[in-house]
Formats: C-alpha cells, sequence, structure tokens
C-alpha cells in the first residue's frame, strides 16, 4: 500500500514536470509563430499639424465668438439689474423688492441656462466642435491603418499612453507623410 502511494505520488510529479514544460515552451513558440509588432504615434500632433483642424478651428471659434459676445452682454445686463436692485432695495415696499428678487432670480436662471446650453457639456459649441473633428480623425486613422498593415504592425498605441518604446516604433512621421503634412 505504501509503495502504490509513492507510484502515484512518483507519476503525479511525472505529470506536473511535463504539463508545467508544455506551459513554459508554449509562449516561446507562440512568440516566433504570431510575431506580433506594435508601432506608436503621436496623434495628436497628427491632428495638429492636419490643415483641416485648422480651418475647423477657425469654424469653430466664428460660431463661438458671437455666442460669447451674446453671453457677455446678457451677464452684464443681469449684473446691472442686481447693482440697480441693491441700490433701490431700501425704498421699495416688500412686495416690490418680492417681485423685483423673483425677476433677478429668473434673469440669473436664463444666463445660466444660456451659458449652459451653449458652452456646457453636450451644448452647442461642442456639438459643432464633434461635427467639424470627426470626419478629420477618421481620415488621420485610416491613415495610421494605412500605414501600420503596409508597415506590419499589428497593434498601434498613442505615444500619450507609452512608457518607453524604441524610436523604430514610432510611426507618426509616415502617417504624416500619408496625410501629406509637412
Amino acid at each position: 500500500m505504501h509503495c502504490a502511494g509513492r507510484v502515484m505520488s512518483f507519476s503525479r510529479q511525472i505529470v506536473m514536470a511535463m504539463i508545467l514544460s508544455i506551459l513554459l515552451a508554449s509562449p516561446a513558440a507562440f512568440a516566433a509563430q504570431n510575431a506580433e509588432r506594435t508601432g506608436v504615434v503621436d496623434f495628436g500632433k497628427i491632428m495638429q499639424q492636419m490643415p483641416e483642424t485648422k480651418q475647423a478651428e477657425t469654424t469653430l471659434q466664428a460660431t463661438v465668438t458671437p455666442l460669447q459676445k451674446e453671453f457677455e452682454r446678457l451677464k452684464v445686463d443681469f449684473e446691472k439689474a442686481v447693482a440697480a436692485y441693491k441700490q433701490q432695495a431700501a425704498s421699495m415696499t416688500k412686495t416690490a423688492r418680492d417681485q423685483k428678487e423673483k425677476e433677478l432670480n429668473l434673469k440669473g436662471q436664463a444666463v445660466q441656462k444660456y451659458q449652459q446650453d451653449k458652452f456646457g457639456r453636450g451644448g452647442l459649441v461642442e456639438k459643432k466642435e464633434q461635427e467639424l473633428i470627426a470626419p478629420i480623425r477618421q481620415k488621420a486613422l485610416v491613415a495610421v491603418q494605412t500605414i501600420a498593415q503596409k508597415e506590419g504592425f499589428t497593434l498601434v498605441i498613442d505615444k500619450s499612453v507609452l512608457v518607453y518604446g524604441s524610436a523604430e516604433q514610432d510611426l507618426t512621421f509616415k502617417v504624416m507623410n500619408q496625410l501629406n503634412i509637412k
């Protein structure tokens, strides 16, 4: 009985050693078969250098300027109304003060709503920016994909998240050449 236990223990050790050797040898074999190459691009630099981006920024600024002027006008009007109220508040009746405070509150909320609708998250300016930038970003992504496939890269990451990489993996200038950016 004791001998059977030894045989089982020994056979378990042999099986474990075989499994371990297969596991250790497999990654090397897979790596040799699937030699994956990782490339790097400075996507921000590419986007910034594209002439379409400069044109989009000009168009966006043309949209923002009148909205900003209107916001400033609304804000100044509100601040003037508050200052006028503060000067007149002492001579007003309680009912008149309450009415004026209610008007000022509504005017202040209107200014905040305008700011949120135009400049806030999901506002007009953000939507316009996405509308202008989306096709430019898509064009840059297609260029990155074209160069990556041509050069045999299976993965391309942005330089901003790179911790370490060699210069030979940097595809930024090849992509810029593909987009005719000097």
